[in-house]
């Protein structure tokens, strides 16, 4: 397992420094940050350089705790079974992207492409040499075209788009591994979120405000009142898996585990991302103020601070009468 000696240095992945924090805050965050990224490899390199990786306690604990960024691609595919199932099939992605999808898929395909992280250098401009854009649309039509049940969706460009940033190696070996990671995401890993019916997703959205409402009573007396439901204030978060609603970093954090342990991450995450900005909901009289309050929180000095935000989310243990509430909503999950 190749884990690199040089110390790990915070990755761009083609994003500008944030703009709602100030640059001294940044500066203290990506300093304090490498510093937890040099441990946390030094960590994984004492552990699993000359091993295996094999699911287990001691894993599922060190993908929580963050995977160092030049060894997500190979963890990612190992753990999801993306890389299993990738030499099970060889030149099967060859195959799908030579396929035509359904015309209405690819017409949402394109449209969806320039909106995809458009302040992004890599999505910033098709005839780049540097850009991903073409790798990210034959990804999706590949998929569309492989999985005509599931097709395209709204989100899965920005989940595509995330994983093509973070796989390093030749466009046509970052294509073809990014297509088996969306498989494993979206055919294995999460419920069915991309029916045309969402339902999956407002369930899940319903089963969040039903923990909100456990926990904490109060601030789920403020969504209520509102006359706003938790669909309309976090479906996107659940769609788009955290990509494009939480910083670059804070997100990969999310898919380390995602990629690990499964979709209870996306619930972890959004009760982190509601008790950090406990305070300010609060103040939200009504449907306006949260609204726009949901919005904003997403992108803010606690969020910009992962291992943080993270750790909050970890403190989110679900209690029995939580976790009766989630198995009545969700009977099916494992």
């Amino acid at each position: 397992m190749p884990f690199y000696e040089r110390p790990s240095e915070l990755p761009e992945y083609g994003f500008e420094a944030p703009v709602y924090v100030n640059p001294t805050d940044y500066i203290d965050f990506k300093n304090g940050y490498t510093d937890t990224l040099n441990h946390r490899r030094s960590r994984w390199a004492e552990h699993f350089s000359r091993k295996s990786i094999t699911r287990g306690r001691k894993l599922k604990r060190f993908c929580r705790k963050g995977i160092p960024p030049a060894s997500r691609p190979e963890i990612w595919m190992m753990v999801s079974g993306a890389k299993s199932r990738m030499e099970a099939s060889p030149g099967l992605y060859l195959e799908a992207v030579s396929k035509e999808p359904d015309k209405k898929l690819m017409s949402v395909i394109l449209a969806d492409l320039p909106r995809t992280f458009p302040e992004n250098a890599f999505f910033k401009n098709f005839t780049d040499p540097e850009s991903k854009l073409p790798s990210l649309k034959r990804v999706l039509v590949a998929f569309a075209a492989q999985f005509p049940k599931v097709g395209y969706c709204q989100g899965f460009n920005y989940i595509a788009a995330m994983l093509l940033l973070v796989l390093r190696g030749t466009p046509e070996a970052n294509e073809e591994r990014a297509f088996w990671l969306l498989d494993a995401l979206i055919n294995h890993i999460l419920p069915p979120y991309y029916s045309d019916d969402m339902v999956s997703v407002r369930r899940d959205c319903m089963v969040l405000g039903d923990l909100i409402k456990l926990r904490d009573p109060a601030l789920n007396a403020i969504v209520v009142n509102s006359g706003v439901n938790y669909t309309t204030l976090c479906a996107k978060w659940f769609i788009c898996l955290y990509a494009d609603v939480l910083p670059i970093e804070t997100t990969m954090r999310i898919f380390d585990c995602l990629f690990y342990e499964g979709d209870k991450i996306l619930f972890r995450a959004g009760f982190a991302l509601i008790r950090l900005h406990r305070n300010h909901l609060l103040q939200c009289d009504e449907f306006p103020a949260l609204l726009t309050t949901f919005r904003t929180m997403c992108h803010d000095k606690q969020t910009l601070w992962c291992h943080e935000f993270l750790q909050t989310g970890e403190t989110e243990r679900v209690s029995p009468h939580a976790s009766r509430a989630f198995d009545r909503i969700r009977p099916n999950d494992p």
